[in-house]
């Protein structure tokens, strides 16, 4: 019985070692056993943590050049904002306004006698409007 013992336990050692083959360099007996299974196993475990990171890695690229177009495209349009601020303003000058009527529209101060002053309070509300027409009309005759 303890022969047998002994050859179980040899043989149970000796299978562990075969099992082994594959990281003590014997490649050649380790691929005719297909020893390899947790190897490939674990390459392709490796692999996908591998991919992930690359992956993620790629991201955090990505979006910081996301980032940077965007605070780009807000520096712009800030810019903008001021510059038709700007205009604006320069467009709403009255120095600028009277110098345009003036010279280039050619039109001139009124005279007193060519200003009339209606009196709202006596006309009906309706009735306003039309008068400030009629009173278009008759300053177009002149």
């Amino acid at each position: 019985m303890q022969a047998k013992v002994v050859t179980q336990t040899t043989d149970a050692v000796g299978e562990a070692l075969q099992a082994g083959l594959f990281w003590r360099g014997n490649l050649a007996r380790a691929v005719k056993r297909r020893d390899f299974k947790g190897t490939a196993w674990g390459l392709v475990f490796l692999s996908v943590i591998l991919l992930f990171y690359v992956w993620q890695h790629m991201q955090v690229v990505r979006f910081g050049y996301e980032v940077e177009s965007l605070r780009k495209e807000k520096q712009d349009l800030v810019n903008e904002y001021y510059y038709l601020k700007y205009r604006l303003y320069e467009v709403k000058n009255l120095s600028r306004v009277e110098r345009i009527a003036r010279e280039d529209l050619g039109m001139v101060t009124p005279r007193t006698d060519q200003v009339v002053i209606l009196n709202e309070s006596e006309l009906p509300p309706s009735r306003l409007v039309g008068a400030w027409f009629s009173f278009m009309r008759r300053g177009e005759g002149r």
